[in-house]
């Protein structure tokens, strides 16, 4: 166990990138709201999750392809033009919104300890923090490596899961509550949640990045087996972090007021009494390195996605695929500076993301079943089943929550 945990890599950065600032947010509010209630939708969101993204990962191992690469190579033209233009609305001006929202998260967290810092252009307010963590996102997509990006976001996602399980750990969780939980219910007042967890979890733009770095780091079919462990480990991880936060918030929900708590910086202001005065700092932790590994990898997923329809190298030491990176993490320090709020656009992209979950679940099941792809790694008569009954539940969940609007 200890050299399959010396082996992660990929695995943790899909984490690093679904676990940011939007699921902290939309954890905390869904366990304030709701209680355990809805615990059971975390658990079926990593169950999906790593489904969906062994195939990624096998789909780039086995092909030596990104996932964008395979979708361009489709021979309709109207099909595979019309794909294109959702990779790049969804990716580009999608992760340029959740960059905002990933930078946001992050000067939340560090305001904790520094305060704001603010100064006054042309009769706005500009704050300087999120210019400074642009700056340092820049420098090390710059001047970084993908080794290096790789280590620095174990090592923070790491530091995430310790804060985050001890803080729900000493909110002291029923049993018999967390049990109650993993009965799904889909009602009028929930389901904006409901696909808003799956949303921030099933992540698209993670399954063009994972086909992208599992090829990168994992080099021969032998690699396959390893790269499933380094899958299914580093999600699990993801799905503790986000029942740390539901555990905390719901164990909290009875003693303070609901109407207070707008994100997870308010939530650890109001847990003073019961864990002690360092709790506000120890969510504050958390929620930095959530935002700083989610505004590293919004960026990087976007220039390896775009990389396969605009023919540029995916690499890192190749300009354009900085250029794009570069371009998200601007727009990401412009809306972030001048105080814009992005938690209402990232609740929604969530949401969007979940009512798409099955048409990109339905298009990975498609390609891994393609022997002219996957070779011999095609998917078994069983993952296949598996694979349409997570479908058919995203359906459902989908169909439901569009009958509530």
């Amino acid at each position: 166990m200890i050299n399959k945990l010396k082996n992660l890599g990929p695995g943790i950065i899909i984490t690093s990138a679904f676990i940011g600032p939007g699921t902290v947010t939309i954890c905390t509010l869904a366990g304030i709201n709701y209680g355990y209630s809805l615990i059971w939708c975390i658990v079926f969101s990593i169950l999906a999750t790593c489904y969906l993204q062994e195939i990624s990962s096998r789909l780039g191992i086995i092909s030596r392809k990104g996932l964008s690469e395979i979708l361009i190579d489709i021979d309709n033209t109207l099909i595979r033009r019309i794909i294109i233009g959702i990779i790049f609305l969804s990716l580009f001006v999608g992760n340029a919104a959740y960059e905002s929202g990933n930078i946001s998260g992050t000067v939340m967290g560090l305001e904790t300890f520094i305060g704001s810092i603010e100064i006054s252009l042309l009769n706005y307010k500009v704050n300087i923090i999120p210019i400074v963590i642009g700056s340092f996102l820049a420098i090390i997509i710059g001047n970084g490596s993908y080794k290096f990006f790789e280590k620095v976001l174990v090592f923070l996602v790491f530091t995430m899961s310790i804060t985050f399980v001890l803080v729900a750990i000493t909110s002291t969780p029923s049993i018999e509550d967390l049990l109650s939980g993993l009965k799904p219910d889909v009602t009028e007042s929930n389901f904006i949640y409901v696909i808003g967890l799956i949303g921030t979890t099933v992540v698209p733009y993670n399954l063009f990045l994972h086909s992208y770095v599992a090829k990168k780091r994992w080099v021969t079919e032998k690699d396959y087996k390893t790269s499933v462990y380094d899958t299914v480990i580093s999600i699990v991880i993801g799905g503790i972090i986000s029942l740390s936060i539901i555990i905390t918030a719901a164990s909290s929900q009875i003693s303070i007021n609901q109407n207070e708590i707008k994100n997870a910086v308010d939530l650890g202001n109001h847990l003073s009494p019961t864990l002690g005065s360092f709790s506000k700092y120890f969510i504050s932790i958390g929620l930095f390195c959530a935002g700083i590994t989610s505004s590293i990898t919004a960026p990087i997923a976007t220039s390896y996605a775009l990389s396969g329809i605009f023919k540029y190298k995916a690499e890192w030491s190749d300009k354009i695929f900085k250029r794009v990176a570069y371009i998200i993490i601007i727009i990401g320090v412009v809306f972030s500076s001048i105080n814009y709020n992005p938690i209402l656009v990232i609740k929604l992209a969530q949401f969007v993301n979940g009512l798409f979950l099955p048409f990109i679940a339905i298009f990975l099941i498609w390609s891994v079943n393609k022997r002219n792809i996957m070779g011999n790694y095609v998917n078994s008569k069983f993952y296949n089943l598996l694979g349409i009954l997570i479908v058919l539940i995203s359906i459902v969940i989908s169909y439901r929550s569009l009958i509530l609007i």
